[in-house]
C-alpha cells in the first residue's frame, strides 16, 4: 500500500520496537527517513567547522557528524546500511538482511561550506537489490523529494509528473564535472550535489544530467535521486551501459538523466564522442 495511517517509527521509538521495520508498509519507512533528515538539517545548520575530518581527501569533519545521525538509527531500526562515509554496515554484525539503505549524508558538502544553498540528504531503501523508498533533502530549503516504487513520487507533498520534454535546443542540462564541447543545449548549470541535480529533472527544474567524468559517482550519490526520476516518469542510465543499482562501496557509475527517451538518447550519443557515432 501507498497510503494509509501506519504506526510511527522513529529515533525516538524504544529499541525493541525500532527494530522490526514495517517493510510493507513505505510511510513508515518515510517518517524514519524524515526524522533522519531533520536531524541532519540541524546537525548542519549548527555547524562551525568546515574542516576536513583528517580521513580521507574531500571529507569535511561534517560529513561524519551528519552520518553519525543518520547511521545509528537505520542500525536501530534494523536496516543494513551502504553510506558514502563509513561504507557498509550490517545491522545484526554478521548476516546481511536483503534490506539496505543507501545514504550520503552530506551531498554537497562543498556547497553548504559556502554558504551554497544546493546540499542534500539522500536515502534509498534497497529490498533484495530492488530500490523501493527514498527520500532526497534539501538541508538549506527543507525541500523534500520522495519515492515509493510504483506509487509515484512527490516533491514538498506534491505529486511529480514529468509532462514536458524539451528538445536539446530548448534544454537546460544540470552536468557534474567540466563538459568538453557544447551539445547544443539551450544552457547548462553545475550545481554541485547530483542527488538534488537529477531529483530537479524529476520536478522539471533541469531537463536533464549528465556526469562528465568517467565513474566519479558512488551509488550514494544518485540512487535516492534515482527512484525519485523514475517515479516521476523520466529515464536515468549509466553512460557506459552498467547497472545503475550497485551495493558496493568500491564501485563507480557514470549516470546520465533526462526527461525522455529522445533527449536521454542524445545526451548518452553526445557524451561518447564523434567517434562513436561514426
Amino acid at each position: 500500500m501507498c497510503v494509509g495511517t501506519l504506526p510511527s517509527l522513529n529515533v525516538d521509538t524504544p529499541p525493541e520496537i525500532r527494530r522490526e521495520p514495517k517493510l510493507g508498509d513505505p510511510d513508515v519507512v518515510l517518517e524514519l527517513f524524515t526524522s533522519i533528515c531533520d536531524r541532519a538539517m540541524e546537525v548542519v545548520s549548527s555547524n562551525t567547522d568546515w574542516g576536513d575530518s583528517g580521513q580521507r581527501a574531500g571529507q569535511y569533519k561534517v560529513d561524519l557528524d551528519v552520518d553519525d545521525v543518520c547511521v545509528g538509527p537505520l542500525l536501530d531500526a534494523g536496516f543494513d546500511v551502504l553510506s558514502e562515509e563509513s561504507g557498509v554496515q550490517i545491522s545484526n554484525g554478521n548476516s546481511p538482511s536483503g534490506q539496505i539503505v543507501v545514504v550520503d549524508p552530506l551531498d554537497g558538502s562543498t556547497n553548504a561550506s559556502l554558504g551554497l544553498p544546493w546540499f542534500a540528504t539522500s536515502l534509498c531503501l534497497v529490498v533484495d537489490g530492488v530500490p523501493t523508498v527514498a527520500m532526497v533533502t534539501n538541508l538549506a530549503t527543507g525541500d523534500r523529494y520522495r519515492a515509493v516504487r510504483g506509487c509515484g513520487a512527490t516533491l514538498s507533498g506534491e505529486p511529480l509528473v514529468i509532462e514536458q520534454r524539451a528538445p536539446i535546443e530548448d534544454a537546460v542540462i544540470a552536468v557534474s564535472g567540466l563538459p568538453s564541447r557544447h551539445y547544443g543545449w539551450r544552457q547548462f548549470r553545475a550545481m554541485g550535489a547530483s542527488a538534488l541535480d537529477i531529483c530537479a529533472v524529476a520536478s522539471g527544474a533541469f531537463d536533464g544530467f549528465v556526469d562528465m567524468s568517467d565513474d566519479a559517482h558512488g551509488v550514494w550519490d544518485y540512487l535516492g535521486a534515482f527512484l525519485v526520476l523514475e517515479e516521476a516518469g523520466g529515464l536515468i542510465v549509466d553512460a557506459l551501459g552498467r547497472d545503475l543499482v550497485v551495493l558496493d562501496d568500491v564501485a563507480r557509475r557514470t549516470p546520465v538523466a533526462a526527461t525522455g527517451e529522445e533527449l536521454l538518447g542524445f545526451l548518452l550519443s553526445e557524451r561518447q564522442g564523434p567517434a562513436s557515432r561514426g
